[in-house]
């Protein structure tokens, strides 16, 4: 809607309201901070840097570059203009570290004050630039994340600008002159990435016939770190398993590959969770598996009254000779060797008759050293 249509309409057009470098808000004031970097004498650009992005969004940078002169005497302007000078003044001098600000000399003009500083902390540029140009040359990744390498790089290339800013050129060669300082840089962020990590990538941008900016170029780089990351990851995760099933393997192998310990005669400690047994497991278990064909023919032998009682499923076993009813062993496993529940006279018994029965050969031969001077023989405590 137009002004005429408003005014046709019987409506109120409301006045647009116009910031012009005179303008003066609420929040403006002399002793204000308005940017958070102080001048310290040997970071003027950064400093000045700061100062004129903030002033150029307050529309105040006529007063410091000097093109917004002090009006004439007389003319409607001037009392503003002082105003705004006088807030300007202020807004520099509180942006000044007090110890450097106690050697500046007070001056009532911004743009002379402004000049003076410039004047004063810029001095050595071309030393600075080639510290800078230096610290450029020898910045590498080492190891640290993209992002962190790319912004000391940023840094370097902003502080850089400070001092050798863009031409301010219209012409045609512009948007070359453009990408040619776009290439630069690119070739400076590739050059300091990890070889070892990046070196493809690297190829691939630097053999294109046309080289991306450096937006696409980073995005790439922290694409390829993803990766690898992830990689990374997946291989740790992998070792950790792998760690983890060896750990185990060699704990129930005693360490070295075998269910019995480094004599090869003494069975680890198990437990069955069927019978409640130790020296077997419960895939061994002749309560659950059934007892073997040995065990029954070797009991109704002889006279000894061993006899399976139960059948599969569970088994009770008696001797004879006035000894009651023991349990033999409820395992098949080859490393269940013990058994706890036979005294040392059933258990003697027991193998001579096994003995006798294969060799037909007296169980005298069974006695000897071994049997008289062992556990067994004494009797166990």
């Amino acid at each position: 809607m137009t002004g005429r249509d408003v005014a046709e309409s019987g409506g109120e057009k409301k006045p647009e309201k116009v910031v012009s470098p005179y303008s003066v808000f609420s929040s403006d004031n002399p002793g204000a901070l308005i940017t958070a970097v102080l001048l310290k004498g040997d970071n003027y650009n950064e400093w000045a840097t700061e100062m004129m992005n903030a002033l150029q969004a307050k529309r105040k940078m006529g007063f410091i570059d000097g093109s917004l002169k002090k009006p004439p005497e007389g003319h409607a302007d001037l009392e503003s203009w002082l105003s705004v000078n006088s807030m300007i003044v202020g807004w520099l001098r509180t942006s000044i570290e007090p110890r450097v600000r106690s050697t500046v000399t007070f001056i009532t003009d911004a743009h002379k004050l402004w000049e003076n500083l410039k004047e004063r902390f810029s001095v050595g540029n071309k030393v600075r630039v080639h510290q800078l140009m230096c610290k450029l040359a020898s910045c590498r990744q080492d190891g640290h994340a993209v992002i962190d390498y790319y912004g000391r790089l940023a840094r370097i290339w902003e502080e850089l600008q400070t001092y050798r800013p863009a031409l301010a050129c219209l012409c045609e060669a512009a948007a070359a002159y453009e990408k040619e300082r776009e290439d630069e840089r690119v070739h400076q962020f590739v050059m300091g990435l990890d070889e070892s990590r990046f070196g493809n990538v690297v190829s691939g941008i630097i053999e294109a016939d046309v080289l991306p900016d450096l937006g696409k170029v980073y995005a790439k780089v922290i694409q390829e770190e993803d990766r690898l990351n992830s990689a990374k990851t997946r291989e740790q995760q992998q070792e950790a398993v792998g760690f983890a099933t060896r750990r185990e393997t060699q704990e129930e192998t005693g360490g070295s590959g075998s269910r019995h310990d480094g004599g090869g005669n003494k069975p680890r400690d198990r437990a069955c969770f069927y019978c409640g047994r130790e020296g077997h497991e419960k895939s061994s278990c002749w309560q659950l598996v059934g007892y073997p064909e040995w065990f029954t023919e070797r009991g109704g032998r002889g006279g000894r009254g061993m006899s399976r009682g139960r059948g599969r499923g569970g088994a009770s076993t008696s001797y004879g000779g006035g000894r009651g009813q023991v349990n033999m062993a409820h395992a098949t496993s080859p490393y269940a060797s013990t058994t706890p529940d036979l005294t040392p006279e059933q258990l003697r018994r027991a193998i001579s008759q096994l003995f006798n029965d294969k060799t037909g050969e007296s169980s005298d031969k069974l006695a000897g050293p071994f049997f008289e001077d062992s556990d067994w023989s004494r009797g166990r405590t």
